[in-house]
């Protein structure tokens, strides 16, 4: 819109300068006709003197003389001659007016000698007038011309001059917007890899690339207001600019997130993170500075990779440091592109390891706290590799969810545990099943679920439906509805890693939970203060008719702890890690139909 508008602008200023120069070209058109006439009355004057001298009248010419001096000097007439408005012109045509109509006089009397002489010489004092008379009309036309030039050379000058200050300023103002960022008065993306370019290749320091997020930016302007989340965008870009202090680069690339180039240190990051809390202290009232954090990506640059690729290896950088959680940094080094690779790989073998049975299923015993008594099991996964490596599911589980493999590896599993159940007929013996929340929102998860449970023969009581209790806190009316018929179908639904989360009371009566199992952590450096922790957690299980286990149980001293609470179910190393579901069949299920 604006390079129409510049284009309308630049030729209107041509359609006026055209104009100019049409009329000055008609005008001197124009002159050059009356100089020509003004030759025409000089010379046929001279003529009709000499015919007459002969005895020859022209009347004709004389009339047409005669039109022509009255057309020079009024400017109406049939020749379509223009009036000169010059005074010494006008003086001249006035003396040849006169002298004309003394000669006209005298044509009439040339039967007098003496009127014949008289014409003779007022011919010559005309001829001498008429010759006056075309200077000046060549010297008016010529200034005229002169005046023209100049009048268009001016207008080309001034208004050429005008567009192209006019064009300049609208570029500025393109360039603001082009390259500015409105809200925080930074670069933006654009303009941030050109001065990145310019400051590579003209200083030889050692640099660092930094692409950072402020954490939980929608929950601060969702708390606070967005006048609030703009004033701390603002105070972070302030900060950028004092940091660098003209020896770096800094932009905002979109949102929360914003673009560093600086020279290395160790401890940049520290650094740029505490003169930002300082600058947003400055910059809002609320007392939220100290609680702000940010989640960094980092690249040491390298003067050879082009500057996109600088930029997409530090986004790649921030992007896995995202993944982590809150306030954390990740460099974009071989360890990153290690990791990458093999999250790549497991991404490319995951359903030719499900075909060939790579992922195998293991068993962790559940046991009566009071008697240690065996009286259930965890399904538990390892990826056994055709390389010989054994996997772990922390190494892939987060990366199967991404992509929703996980829904695929979920049923697996589930098969797997069904099988077995199946294979030893331990139908009085239950086996808790992992689920991922991409799996339990799956459109498909309560229909497949009854699908392999029916395949497979199994009472839905050996089947306890086991999920984190931070994905409880995701789950939809919908999906709670679903969990809430396969409760009353009459699985078992227990809500793992319990006390890790933010997980309400009200949550707990809305779900039908069956069974809470306590975080390993509460475990970890027993304290009193722990202890109580589980055992009001113990004592509002019982109040809401749910059974109680607690993962994590290592030692001696953390059964005792447990049974000081009056926890009815314990979990872990005690008494078994978790082992292949061969062996688990041999080593407690044959003593388990045994007490049976």
């Amino acid at each position: 819109m604006k390079q129409k508008y510049s284009i309308m602008i630049y030729m209107c200023i041509w359609t006026v300068a055209i104009i100019l120069l049409v009329f000055s070209l008609n005008q001197n058109a124009g002159y050059a006709k009356v100089i020509n006439y003004s030759g025409i009355v000089r010379g046929g004057t001279q003529k009709l003197v000499k015919e007459e001298l002969h005895g020859v009248h022209d009347e004709k010419l004389l009339d047409h003389l005669d039109t022509i001096m009255i057309e020079l000097q009024t400017g109406k007439g049939p020749n379509g001659l223009m009036k000169i408005d010059n005074t010494a012109y006008q003086n001249q045509l006035t003396e040849m007016a006169a002298i004309w109509n003394e000669m006209k006089q005298n044509i009439q009397k040339m039967d007098d000698p003496q009127a014949a002489l008289r014409l003779y010489e007022l011919s010559q004092d005309y001829f001498d007038k008429a010759d006056e008379m075309v200077n000046t009309a060549q010297h008016v036309s010529d200034q005229k011309l002169i005046q023209s030039t100049l009048l268009f050379l001016s207008f080309i000058i001034i208004t050429s001059s005008s567009f192209i200050f006019w064009y300049r300023s609208k570029q500025k103002e393109i360039r603001k917007v082009m390259y500015i960022d409105k809200l925080t008065r930074l670069p933006n993306r654009t303009a941030f890899e050109l001065g990145v370019q310019r400051l590579i290749a003209t200083h030889k320091q050692k640099y660092v690339l930094l692409y950072f997020d402020i954490d939980d930016f929608k929950y601060l302007n969702g708390t606070y207001g967005y006048t609030c989340g703009d004033q701390i965008l603002i105070g972070v870009a302030d900060a950028m600019v004092e940091f660098i202090q003209n020896r770096g680069v800094c932009a905002r690339d979109n949102s929360d997130c914003f673009f560093l180039l600086a020279e290395f240190e160790e401890t940049i990051v520290d650094q740029l993170q505490n003169i930002m809390k300082q600058m947003v202290k400055q910059k809002i009232e609320l007392d939220i500075a100290d609680d702000l954090s940010f989640t960094f990506g980092a690249y040491e640059v390298k003067n050879e990779v082009p500057i996109q690729d600088m930029i997409d290896n530090v986004i790649l950088a921030h992007k896995n440091a995202k993944a982590l959680g809150r306030g954390n940094i990740i460099w974009y080094n071989q360890e990153l592109l290690n990791r990458l690779l093999q999250e790549s790989l497991f991404i490319k073998q995951m359903h030719t390891a499900l075909k060939q049975n790579e992922f195998r299923l293991y068993l962790q015993p559940k046991f009566e706290i009071d008697t240690l008594k065996i009286t259930g099991a965890e399904s538990l996964m390892r990826w056994h590799m055709q390389d010989g490596r054994i996997i772990y599911p922390d190494t892939f589980i987060s990366l199967f969810e991404k992509n929703g493999y996980i829904y695929d590896l979920d049923f697996y599993m589930l098969e797997r545990t069904c099988e077995f159940l199946q294979r030893n007929q331990c139908f009085d013996f239950t086996i808790s099943v992992n689920f991922s929340r991409v799996s339990i929102h799956h459109k498909d998860f309560y229909e497949h679920l009854h699908a392999v449970i029916n395949a497979y023969q199994i009472p839905v009581s050996c089947i306890e439906i086991e999920i984190t209790e931070s994905a409880f806190n995701g789950l939809s009316h919908t999906i709670l509805t679903i969990l809430r018929r396969l409760s009353n179908d009459g699985f078992l639904i227990s809500m793992d890693d319990f006390g890790s989360g933010y997980s309400s009371l009200n949550l707990l009566t809305a779900m039908q939970v069956d069974i809470l199992k306590i975080d390993r952590a509460f475990l970890e450096e027993q304290n009193d203060k722990k202890k109580k922790i589980i055992k009001l957690i113990v004592e509002l299980a019982a109040t809401l008719h749910m059974r109680v286990i607690c993962e994590g149980v290592e030692t001696e001293a953390d059964v005792e702890l447990l049974r000081a609470v009056r926890c009815q179910l314990g979990q872990g190393y005690y008494i078994s890690k978790p082992i292949p579901a061969e062996a688990f069949s041999e080593k407690y299920l044959q003593k388990h139909k045994t007490a049976g």
